[in-house]
């Protein structure tokens, strides 16, 4: 066997964390922005599935939920630092 041939177990192996990173993406989301690191390595185990040749279920699950726990971190990242934002200035302009 060549040495960069994956073992089947492997591969499965890296779509279920693909997926479980994916998940914990969505739900780390709403923890302040907490979901960036999982998503990005749901993308990253996707995008080695992908090159191993491996496309089932589980690596298809991971990508999705990866990109959604993505934009749904960035989009509500922008959010609390604008809410801060305002209360900042708006703190400030009370102040005398």
């Amino acid at each position: 066997m060549a040495e960069n041939t994956p073992v089947e177990g492997q591969s499965k192996g890296k779509s279920i964390a693909c997926m479980a990173f994916g998940i914990a993406s969505v739900v780390l989301a709403w923890c302040y922005g907490c979901g960036l690191i999982p998503a990005i390595i749901s993308l990253v185990l996707g995008g080695q599935c992908k090159k191993e040749g491996v496309q089932n279920n589980f690596t298809k699950a991971g990508k999705i939920t990866g990109i959604i726990g993505l934009i749904m971190s960035i989009v509500l990242g922008i959010i609390m630092i604008v809410l801060v934002a305002l209360g900042v200035a708006a703190g400030v302009a009370n102040y005398q």
